[in-house]
């Protein structure tokens, strides 16, 4: 009777431990299928992510060549306001008096009438 009561024990422990691995391998299924889900979504949203870092980056760049033409100009029309101040503020030469004007010729005088 004892061997019968250890098998019966030995048995009620091997059914209650297959009952417990089949119960944990759903778990197990269903929190791997979650995973793998979030690691899809992650993947999906890294790629959205590069894309708009590549976009970025090209308008850096377009921005970049922008902000260096316009500091070009930006030097050149300093050096124009430099020049056109310099030349605004330089003392001018006096100006050569004009040469004075000869006296216009008097006209002979009219003959009498008789």
């Amino acid at each position: 009777m004892e061997q019968s009561m250890t098998q019966r024990m030995a048995g009620s422990l091997l059914v209650l431990t297959l009952f417990l691995i089949a119960g944990c391998g759903q778990e197990l299924q269903k929190e791997n299928d979650a995973l793998k889900a979030q690691v899809k979504t992650a993947q999906e949203e890294n790629a959205s992510l590069k894309g708009k870092l590549q976009s970025l980056e090209a308008d850096k760049n377009t921005l970049s060549t922008s902000i260096e033409g316009l500091q070009k100009q930006v030097a050149e029309l300093e050096k124009s306001l430099e020049a056109a101040r310099k030349a605004a503020t330089a003392p001018k030469p006096p100006a050569a008096k004009p040469a004075p004007k000869a006296p216009a010729p008097t006209p002979p005088p009219a003959p009498k009438p008789k």
